[in-house]
């Protein structure tokens, strides 16, 4: 099976962006370039011709932070629903947070998420473990069990890790297993409480806010400890 997309501005960060025809064949891209054609230039009702005219080409999307919310809270979303989402938008690939009930702090969650994924065909599902065991902060996932069943990073997604001290054992953990920590960069201390960015519009509507340092220290400290350790660190939902 032949598909030729023609007339689209084709963006790929190794090698082109501009106005460019994608030549695919049996489910591979054989030929990017200007004005392809079916062989010989003559109608081929084997080949499908789309006219992407006005419109981007891209190379399949990845979304590093995705929430699939299976298993336990499907009545949200589910791994079929939510990559098919996925695929509908041009994301390929996905990681998926593993803010789940019970959470992704084992072999067995892994296991089932990715197997989830493959019944459902759609986009690709990297599962991303558990830093601490049930997100809760108190004491480290099997980060290296995790890393076997097929987690590509671990977080605690929406929950930081307060103590500082097992966030070190954490990067340090996760370097022994080749992993990159992402965390949500938030000082519970500073920002309990809070609904909305601290300052005068808070004051004016009389709203707890939450100051920016909330965010800054938790910054502070990840970074000194990714120096320290020399883990890979990745800082989730920051907005100052």
């Amino acid at each position: 099976m032949r598909i030729l997309i023609k007339g689209g501005r084709v963006i790929d960060p190794g090698r082109v962006n501009g106005p460019a025809d994608v030549l695919i064949e049996n489910g591979k891209i054989v030929a990017v370039g200007q004005k392809l054609d079916p062989p010989a230039g003559k109608a081929d009702p084997s080949t499908t011709i789309i006219d992407a005219r006005g419109k981007l080409v891209l190379p399949g999307l990845v979304d590093l932070h995705v929430h699939l919310r299976e298993p336990g809270f499907e009545y949200k979303d589910t791994i079929q629903t939510g990559t098919a989402a996925a695929v509908a938008g041009g994301f390929t690939s996905v990681c998926c947070m593993p803010n789940t009930s019970p959470v992704n702090d084992n072999q067995s969650i892994t296991e089932f998420i990715l197997e989830q994924a493959r019944l459902a065909g759609n986009a690709h599902v990297f599962p991303v473990g558990a830093i601490t065991k049930g997100s809760e902060g108190k004491e480290l996932a099997e980060i290296g069990e995790l890393r076997h069943a097929g987690c590509v990073a671990i977080s605690d997604d929406g929950q930081p890790v307060m103590n500082s001290l097992i966030m070190r054992r954490a990067m340090e953990y996760a370097l022994a297993f080749d992993l990159p920590v992402i965390d949500h960069c938030e000082d519970l201390h500073l920002s309990e409480g809070g609904c909305m960015n601290e300052g005068l519009v808070s004051t004016q509507l009389g709203l707890p806010g939450i100051p920016s340092a909330a965010e800054d220290v938790m910054v502070a400290r990840n970074l000194a400890l990714a120096e320290l350790t020399t883990a890979r660190l990745h800082l989730a939902h920051l907005s100052t």
